[in-house]
Protein backbone atom coordinates (compact mmCIF):
# COMPACT_ATOMS: atom_id res chain seq x y z
CA UNK A 1 0.00 0.00 0.00
CA UNK A 2 1.26 3.32 -0.95
CA UNK A 3 -0.04 6.30 0.65
CA UNK A 4 0.29 10.21 -0.96
CA UNK A 5 0.24 7.86 -4.12
CA UNK A 6 -1.37 10.56 -6.23
CA UNK A 7 1.99 13.03 -5.13
CA UNK A 8 5.09 13.33 -7.10
CA UNK A 9 6.64 10.55 -5.61
CA UNK A 10 4.16 7.97 -4.56
CA UNK A 11 2.72 8.16 -8.03
CA UNK A 12 6.55 6.93 -9.78
CA UNK A 13 6.56 4.16 -6.84
CA UNK A 14 3.07 2.82 -8.28
CA UNK A 15 4.00 2.84 -11.69
CA UNK A 16 6.63 0.97 -11.05
CA UNK A 17 5.97 -1.85 -8.50
CA UNK A 18 5.14 -5.06 -9.20
CA UNK A 19 3.97 -5.75 -5.91
CA UNK A 20 0.07 -6.36 -5.11
CA UNK A 21 -1.34 -2.60 -5.21
CA UNK A 22 -4.95 -1.82 -3.91
CA UNK A 23 -8.12 0.11 -4.90
CA UNK A 24 -7.70 3.54 -5.08
CA UNK A 25 -9.19 5.51 -1.68
CA UNK A 26 -9.14 9.32 -1.09
CA UNK A 27 -8.75 8.95 2.84
CA UNK A 28 -7.05 11.46 5.09
CA UNK A 29 -4.21 10.09 6.75
CA UNK A 30 -4.76 12.36 9.76
CA UNK A 31 -7.88 11.03 10.79
CA UNK A 32 -8.58 7.45 12.34
CA UNK A 33 -10.58 5.88 9.12
CA UNK A 34 -6.87 5.17 7.95
CA UNK A 35 -6.29 3.05 10.85
CA UNK A 36 -9.44 1.47 10.01
CA UNK A 37 -9.15 0.97 6.27
CA UNK A 38 -5.41 0.00 6.17
CA UNK A 39 -6.44 -2.86 9.02
CA UNK A 40 -9.34 -3.99 6.49
CA UNK A 41 -6.88 -4.20 3.41
CA UNK A 42 -3.92 -5.69 5.64
CA UNK A 43 -0.94 -4.79 3.38
CA UNK A 44 2.03 -6.81 3.87
CA UNK A 45 3.66 -3.49 3.98
CA UNK A 46 2.62 0.71 3.82
CA UNK A 47 4.94 2.84 1.98
CA UNK A 48 4.53 6.27 3.80
CA UNK A 49 4.87 9.05 0.98
CA UNK A 50 2.09 11.44 1.82
CA UNK A 51 3.28 14.23 3.72
CA UNK A 52 2.91 18.29 4.03
CA UNK A 53 5.78 19.44 2.42
CA UNK A 54 5.71 23.10 1.12
CA UNK A 55 8.34 24.06 3.47
CA UNK A 56 6.99 27.74 3.98
CA UNK A 57 3.45 27.04 4.37
CA UNK A 58 4.91 24.83 7.33
CA UNK A 59 5.59 27.57 9.09
CA UNK A 60 2.49 29.85 8.83
CA UNK A 61 0.52 26.40 8.70
CA UNK A 62 1.66 24.45 11.91
CA UNK A 63 -1.17 23.20 12.79
CA UNK A 64 -1.99 21.37 9.53
CA UNK A 65 2.16 20.56 9.25
CA UNK A 66 1.96 18.65 12.79
CA UNK A 67 -1.29 16.85 11.77
CA UNK A 68 -0.56 15.57 8.73
CA UNK A 69 3.28 14.81 9.26
CA UNK A 70 3.34 13.77 12.76
CA UNK A 71 -0.39 12.65 13.75
CA UNK A 72 -0.80 10.93 10.12
CA UNK A 73 3.12 9.13 10.70
CA UNK A 74 1.58 7.88 14.07
CA UNK A 75 -2.11 6.85 12.67
CA UNK A 76 -0.13 4.43 9.53
CA UNK A 77 2.48 3.51 12.50
CA UNK A 78 -0.42 2.78 14.71
CA UNK A 79 -2.21 0.60 11.73
CA UNK A 80 1.18 -1.19 10.45
CA UNK A 81 1.97 -2.23 14.04
CA UNK A 82 -0.98 -4.21 14.62
CA UNK A 83 -0.90 -6.06 11.31
CA UNK A 84 2.76 -6.55 12.16
CA UNK A 85 3.39 -5.01 8.46
CA UNK A 86 6.72 -3.10 7.16
CA UNK A 87 6.75 0.44 7.25
CA UNK A 88 8.77 2.13 4.75
CA UNK A 89 8.73 5.85 5.69
CA UNK A 90 10.12 9.08 3.42
CA UNK A 91 12.01 11.76 4.82
CA UNK A 92 14.37 14.91 4.07
CA UNK A 93 17.39 16.08 3.83
CA UNK A 94 15.77 19.11 6.06
CA UNK A 95 16.35 17.47 9.31
CA UNK A 96 19.71 18.97 9.19
CA UNK A 97 21.09 22.33 9.81
CA UNK A 98 23.45 22.69 6.94
CA UNK A 99 26.47 23.26 8.61
CA UNK A 100 28.15 20.70 7.66
CA UNK A 101 27.93 18.77 4.06
CA UNK A 102 27.51 15.32 2.87
CA UNK A 103 25.53 14.21 5.77
CA UNK A 104 25.66 10.18 6.99
CA UNK A 105 23.12 8.22 8.38
CA UNK A 106 24.98 8.60 11.58
CA UNK A 107 25.11 12.94 12.14
CA UNK A 108 22.92 14.08 14.19
CA UNK A 109 19.80 15.95 13.07
CA UNK A 110 19.01 19.18 13.67
CA UNK A 111 16.17 20.95 11.50
CA UNK A 112 16.13 24.78 11.54
CA UNK A 113 12.64 25.07 10.21
CA UNK A 114 9.18 23.57 11.37
CA UNK A 115 8.85 20.91 8.28
CA UNK A 116 12.24 19.58 9.08
CA UNK A 117 11.08 19.11 12.73
CA UNK A 118 7.94 17.84 12.16
CA UNK A 119 9.83 15.42 9.35
CA UNK A 120 12.23 14.20 12.04
CA UNK A 121 9.54 13.71 15.07
CA UNK A 122 7.79 10.94 12.05
CA UNK A 123 11.25 9.23 11.79
CA UNK A 124 11.55 8.61 15.84
CA UNK A 125 7.71 7.48 15.80
CA UNK A 126 8.57 5.04 12.80
CA UNK A 127 11.49 3.87 14.63
CA UNK A 128 9.88 2.69 17.58
CA UNK A 129 8.72 0.00 15.00
CA UNK A 130 10.54 -3.63 14.80
CA UNK A 131 10.13 -3.65 10.92
CA UNK A 132 10.76 -0.45 9.44
CA UNK A 133 12.49 1.33 6.81
CA UNK A 134 13.40 5.11 6.82
CA UNK A 135 14.87 6.91 3.85
CA UNK A 136 16.10 10.54 3.19
CA UNK A 137 16.22 12.19 0.12
CA UNK A 138 16.33 15.46 -1.35
CA UNK A 139 14.79 17.90 -3.72
CA UNK A 140 12.74 15.45 -5.69
CA UNK A 141 11.74 16.50 -9.48
CA UNK A 142 10.30 14.95 -11.91
CA UNK A 143 7.37 15.44 -14.54
CA UNK A 144 4.07 15.61 -12.87
CA UNK A 145 0.97 17.45 -12.53
CA UNK A 146 1.45 19.22 -9.30
CA UNK A 147 5.12 21.57 -10.31
CA UNK A 148 8.55 21.33 -8.62
CA UNK A 149 12.04 23.10 -8.63
CA UNK A 150 12.93 21.39 -12.00
CA UNK A 151 8.72 21.76 -13.88
CA UNK A 152 8.48 25.17 -12.20
CA UNK A 153 12.37 26.41 -13.71
CA UNK A 154 11.24 25.31 -17.46
CA UNK A 155 7.73 26.73 -17.29
CA UNK A 156 9.46 30.32 -16.26
CA UNK A 157 12.10 29.80 -18.74
CA UNK A 158 9.86 28.79 -21.65
CA UNK A 159 7.87 31.51 -20.90
CA UNK A 160 10.62 34.12 -20.72
CA UNK A 161 10.10 35.20 -17.11
CA UNK A 162 12.62 36.59 -14.96
CA UNK A 163 13.33 34.55 -11.79
CA UNK A 164 15.48 34.58 -9.03
CA UNK A 165 17.89 31.86 -7.77
CA UNK A 166 19.94 31.31 -4.79
CA UNK A 167 23.68 30.55 -5.34
CA UNK A 168 24.27 29.69 -1.63
CA UNK A 169 21.95 26.32 -1.01
CA UNK A 170 23.21 23.16 -1.74
CA UNK A 171 21.70 20.02 -2.63
CA UNK A 172 21.75 16.29 -3.98
CA UNK A 173 18.89 16.51 -6.51
CA UNK A 174 17.27 13.35 -7.03
CA UNK A 175 15.21 11.94 -10.13
CA UNK A 176 11.54 10.75 -8.52
CA UNK A 177 11.62 7.83 -11.04
CA UNK A 178 15.41 6.87 -10.05
CA UNK A 179 14.24 6.97 -6.28
CA UNK A 180 11.83 4.98 -6.87
CA UNK A 181 13.38 2.41 -8.41
CA UNK A 182 15.92 1.99 -5.69
CA UNK A 183 12.87 2.32 -2.75
CA UNK A 184 11.62 -0.88 -4.09
CA UNK A 185 15.24 -2.63 -4.66
CA UNK A 186 15.15 -2.03 -1.12
CA UNK A 187 11.62 -3.41 -0.55
CA UNK A 188 12.64 -6.21 -2.69
CA UNK A 189 15.65 -6.92 -0.20
CA UNK A 190 13.71 -6.25 3.06
CA UNK A 191 16.17 -4.30 3.90
CA UNK A 192 15.34 -2.00 7.33
CA UNK A 193 17.09 0.94 9.19
CA UNK A 194 17.82 4.40 7.84
CA UNK A 195 19.46 5.08 4.43
CA UNK A 196 19.82 8.06 2.31
CA UNK A 197 18.79 8.09 -1.18
CA UNK A 198 19.95 10.94 -3.39
CA UNK A 199 21.37 11.75 -6.94
CA UNK A 200 25.23 11.63 -6.93
CA UNK A 201 26.08 15.36 -7.08
CA UNK A 202 26.13 18.10 -4.22
CA UNK A 203 25.16 21.29 -6.17
CA UNK A 204 23.66 24.71 -6.24
CA UNK A 205 19.97 26.01 -6.86
CA UNK A 206 21.54 28.22 -9.23
CA UNK A 207 23.78 25.44 -10.99
CA UNK A 208 20.80 22.93 -10.96
CA UNK A 209 18.70 25.90 -12.57
CA UNK A 210 21.31 26.80 -15.25
CA UNK A 211 21.72 22.30 -15.59
CA UNK A 212 18.20 22.75 -16.90
CA UNK A 213 18.19 25.46 -19.09
CA UNK A 214 21.15 23.79 -20.92
CA UNK A 215 19.62 20.61 -20.92
CA UNK A 216 16.22 21.30 -22.34
CA UNK A 217 17.88 24.11 -24.31
CA UNK A 218 16.45 27.04 -22.75
CA UNK A 219 17.74 31.05 -22.50
CA UNK A 220 19.50 30.72 -18.80
CA UNK A 221 19.54 34.88 -19.12
CA UNK A 222 16.42 35.22 -17.61
CA UNK A 223 17.80 33.21 -14.21
CA UNK A 224 19.41 35.94 -11.85
CA UNK A 225 21.66 34.42 -9.18
CA UNK A 226 21.10 36.15 -5.24
CA UNK A 227 21.74 34.72 -2.09
CA UNK A 228 19.21 33.26 0.45
CA UNK A 229 18.51 36.77 2.53
CA UNK A 230 17.65 38.34 -0.75
CA UNK A 231 14.54 35.99 -0.84
CA UNK A 232 11.54 36.18 1.39
CA UNK A 233 11.28 33.20 2.50
CA UNK A 234 9.34 32.27 5.82
CA UNK A 235 10.97 29.19 6.58
CA UNK A 236 14.99 29.04 7.03
CA UNK A 237 16.92 26.84 4.93
CA UNK A 238 20.00 24.75 5.61
CA UNK A 239 22.76 26.16 3.26
CA UNK A 240 24.28 22.79 2.92
CA UNK A 241 21.89 19.79 3.68
CA UNK A 242 23.61 17.46 1.19
CA UNK A 243 23.56 13.78 2.02
CA UNK A 244 26.04 11.34 1.88
CA UNK A 245 24.73 7.61 -0.35
CA UNK A 246 27.62 5.41 0.44
CA UNK A 247 25.84 3.20 2.74
CA UNK A 248 23.16 2.70 0.23
CA UNK A 249 25.37 2.45 -2.79
CA UNK A 250 26.76 -0.85 -1.21
CA UNK A 251 23.27 -2.92 -1.12
CA UNK A 252 21.42 -1.75 -4.42
CA UNK A 253 21.53 -2.57 -7.77
CA UNK A 254 20.40 0.22 -9.29
CA UNK A 255 22.58 3.07 -10.12
CA UNK A 256 21.95 6.73 -8.97
CA UNK A 257 21.90 8.99 -11.31
CA UNK A 258 24.16 12.21 -11.71
CA UNK A 259 22.41 15.61 -12.27
CA UNK A 260 22.77 15.81 -15.94
CA UNK A 261 21.64 12.14 -16.46
CA UNK A 262 18.22 12.61 -14.20
CA UNK A 263 17.56 15.51 -16.81
CA UNK A 264 18.41 13.83 -19.22
CA UNK A 265 16.25 11.17 -18.46
CA UNK A 266 13.06 13.51 -18.06
CA UNK A 267 13.76 15.08 -21.39
CA UNK A 268 13.49 11.64 -23.38
CA UNK A 269 10.35 11.31 -21.85
CA UNK A 270 9.03 14.50 -22.81
CA UNK A 271 10.42 14.20 -26.68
Amino acid sequence: MITGHTGLLGSKILAKSRFQTYPDRRIDITTPEIIHYIQEVAPDMVIHCAAFTNVDLCETQKDKAWLTNVTGTENVVTACASLHAKLVYISTDFVFDGTGKMYTEEDTPNPINYYGMTKLEGERIVQEMDDSLIVRTSVLYGWHHHLNFVTWVLSQLQSEKHIRIVTDQYTCPTLADNFAEVLLDLCKKDVMGLYHVTGTERITRYDFAREIANIFGLDDSFMTPVRSEDLAQKAPRPRDSSLSTQKIKAIIDTPLLSVKEGLQEMKKVSQ
